[in-house]
């Protein structure tokens, strides 16, 4: 059985379980600290009971302006031995219902995913996602040459940006041939 928590400071002294692992992405201490300021209700953890462990946790955000208001899910990631138990799933759910009333009354909620990563597509279309466009170079690494053809696509370095319109979206920001609309990174402004 798993609750939900804010995160706080001293959880990051124990996501060993949760952070080791080839699918986590981790950032520095100071980008943790950043989302545990400016967006305490958007991190949170989710706790399994029977032993207190971090299972799994939300780095969420709320950027843009006008239409473009929205949250963004940085990362949403599960410890391995706790995974294919909906808990991913779970920890988007409660994001979507946090952020899709006020204060936030988001207009919708987006994320970037390797295309590669089909598990996790699968995962987001399941909820509700929809491809939105194609980042094209979104995952190149600092010494990779930035895209100059937005024909010349990499799954393992491009990027679908997904999003799921929330109520007071009504369809706006969402599109059903999202696949067939490419950008570059620089495009990618809110």
């Amino acid at each position: 059985m798993s609750s939900y928590e804010p995160f706080e400071a001293t959880d990051l002294l124990h996501l060993n379980n949760v952070n080791l692992d080839t699918l986590t992405e981790n950032f520095p201490l100071d980008f943790y600290a950043e989302y545990l300021i400016l967006w305490p209700t958007l991190f949170f953890k989710s706790i399994e009971h029977s032993n207190k462990v971090i299972s799994g946790y939300m780095m969420g955000k709320t950027e843009g302006k006008g239409q473009d208001w929205h949250t963004h899910i940085t990362a949403v990631t599960v410890a391995a031995e706790f995974r294919r138990i909906s808990l991913a799933s779970k920890l988007c759910n409660t994001l979507e219902e946090i952020t899709n009333t006020s204060p936030h009354n988001v207009n919708f909620i987006d994320l970037f995913v390797k295309c590669n990563n089909q598990l996790a597509i699968n995962l987001y279309e399941k909820l509700g996602y929809l491809v939105y466009r194609r980042v094209v170079g979104y995952y190149n690494g600092p010494k990779e040459p930035y895209p100059n053809d937005l024909k010349n696509i990499h799954d393992d370095k491009d990027a679908f940006d997904m999003r799921k319109g929330m109520d007071r979206d009504k369809g706006k920001s969402t599109r059903k041939d999202g696949r067939n609309h490419k950008c570059y990174p620089h495009e990618v402004v809110f």
